[in-house]
């Protein structure tokens, strides 16, 4: 498990990759998480985030990178529907590079686009992909749903 400053020098890594991509970011130091937002298509924009994994793969820095596409609350007829849980795992064979998955959060769920990248042989035109891909892959799907929140 990486203490807070080993992550916060995985996220000091990606971040200087991400300069070199043009990508224009930020480390939140308190929550150990790198932002940055996206402009896409028709006036739409994406917030793509990224933290350290909590464990090396073979002994290689890697991070998550991540972006919320629907808040799903819990409680009665509020909470995701089952035919809309099938779509999400279908939409994972046909999405490029990104994955859909849900994250617990208070109240409810949050579905996210998401990726996994080692940074140790990640050059600045993988991380652009990568984080286009993420974003694209959620603004997708919170089109779907008539928003544009994150």
């Amino acid at each position: 498990m990486a203490s807070d400053e080993q992550e916060l020098e995985i996220l000091a890594k990606l971040a200087d990759i991400a300069a070199l991509a043009g990508i224009k970011g930020s480390i939140d130091k308190d929550v150990k998480i790198f932002t940055a937002g996206f402009n896409l298509a028709e006036g739409r924009s994406q917030l793509v985030f990224a933290r350290a994994l909590p464990e090396a793969v073979d002994g290689k820095d890697a991070v998550y990178i991540y972006s919320a596409c629907r808040r799903v609350k819990t409680g009665f007829m509020q909470g995701l529907k089952k035919n809309e849980a099938f779509e999400l795992l279908k939409l994972n064979t046909q999405v490029l590079i990104a994955r859909y998955g849900i994250d617990e959060i208070p109240g409810g769920y949050m579905i996210e686009a998401s990726a996994d990248c080692i940074l140790d042989t990640l050059d600045p035109e993988e991380l652009e992909a990568y984080f286009s891909f993420v974003a694209i892959a959620a603004d997708t799907y919170e089109k779907k749903f008539g928003g544009d929140e994150f």
